[in-house]
């Protein structure tokens, strides 16, 4: 049977693809950092001032009350420097203390790597920026993979519920008409047979159970499904009338069946064109928020975070990832064990440095395997 789609029907459900990823890639590239803004804002408590010596005296400062805070040791020279230059007015400062400063900001900052006085100010913040917008991303993005991913669950069991009433209706009108033959009336002999009235009453049961599968099937496609047909007719008390029974079911089964494929097909377009060319971009960009939101952590927790505008280059290789990843169909990591596509876009957000890795790798061997192949030497024709 055709897809039941009409060219109208396509163009809308492109359309609404492509909305749906732009609306996604608007939202991410609004609330990510900007590089503009993040190279010349510099923290609160190191802004500048009229001396220009001033930041790196916030600076060296702010160093020194970490290593007093957590017990590192600071030269007494370092010290002396620093107070030398803030109880120094800005007419009397010579190169020798400001040489004395600028030593003894180096100093403290070798003694407190990896922080630095941006990261400690950063992670000082109650509410830090930087996390606050990849927190963001996240549950952007959970509003979109939560929804679509039950969705496409949903209407994959229902639609594979559907081809199996499918099955069993067929199957149980094919064994009818072998034991009947082809005009159910002349049979009249077989019709008290217990085998044609058990499969009489299953065939009917079959039909109402494909009538509510398919209405279920249409709460997950918005309206898109044909009209419902109406509900099969219920079997008479007695089954007085055995051939005309079966003679009637065959129509509405046929009707049935036809709404029901209709729904499938749906499903398998829809849903099909959202697994492989949305979710595997929203996974693989949600195992991105995941691993950089896990390094936050850490870095804030060991005051060594600032943020840093390579991170969103990750988003970009991993929804390029995604795109490609959703081509696929399952990969097989061994004999038995695979992993289904959705989940290794999101590995590959989670490890998009693994996969730049990869990516060289196998460019290199393909390098190489080039090289290594003998070329073809030209053979100059002798007149």
């Amino acid at each position: 049977m055709e897809t039941p789609l009409s060219p109208q029907l396509s163009i809308s459900l492109a359309v609404a693809l492509m909305a749906t990823i732009g609306l996604i890639a608007y939202v991410i590239v609004r609330l990510l950092p900007r590089a503009r803004v993040a190279a010349t804002r510099q923290p609160a408590a190191i802004a500048g001032t009229d001396n220009p010596y001033d930041n790196i005296l916030k600076k060296a400062e702010l160093l020194l009350t970490y290593a007093a805070d957590n017990g590192i040791e600071v030269g007494d020279a370092e010290r002396r420097a620093i107070y030398t230059f803030r109880l120094t007015d800005k007419k009397d400062q010579t190169a020798d203390i400001v040489d004395g400063l600028y030593l003894a900001y180096t100093k403290l900052s070798k003694a407190v790597t990896p922080r630095t006085a941006e990261s400690i100010t950063e992670t000082s913040l109650e509410r830090n920026r930087g996390v606050q917008k990849y927190r963001k991303i996240a549950l952007i993005l959970s509003l979109f993979v939560i929804p679509f991913s039950v969705l496409s669950f949903v209407s994959s069991a229902i639609s594979t519920k559907i081809g199996q009433e499918i099955d069993d209706g067929n199957s149980l009108i094919l064994q009818l008409r072998e034991t009947l033959g082809a005009n159910f009336a002349e049979n009249k002999d077989k019709f008290n047979n217990s085998d044609v009235i058990m499969k009489t009453q299953q065939l009917s049961s079959t039909m109402r159970a494909l009538h509510e599968t398919g209405n279920e099937i249409g709460y997950t496609l918005f309206g898109l499904m044909p009209p419902t047909p109406p509900h099969p007719k219920a079997i008479p008390a007695g089954l007085p009338d055995v051939a005309q029974t079966i003679t009637d079911m065959i129509p509405e089964f046929q009707a049935l069946r036809q709404y029901g494929q209709a729904g499938r097909d749906l499903v398998a377009v829809i849903y099909g064109a959202i697994s492989t060319c949305i979710l595997p971009v929203l996974y693989a960009l949600l195992g991105v928020c995941a691993k950089l939101l896990g390094q936050f952590e850490q870095q804030i927790r060991t005051r060594t975070y600032v943020q840093s505008e390579a991170n969103s280059a990750h988003f970009v290789v991993a929804a390029i990832a995604g795109g490609v990843v959703g081509l696929f169909n399952n990969f097989t990591l061994g004999q038995s064990a695979s992993i289904p596509p959705l989940a290794l876009a999101f590995l590959i957000g989670f490890s998009v440095d693994v996969f730049l890795s990869f990516l060289e790798t196998l460019s290199q061997s393909f390098l190489k395997r080039s090289e290594s192949d003998p070329r073809p030497q030209t053979v100059v024709a002798r007149t």
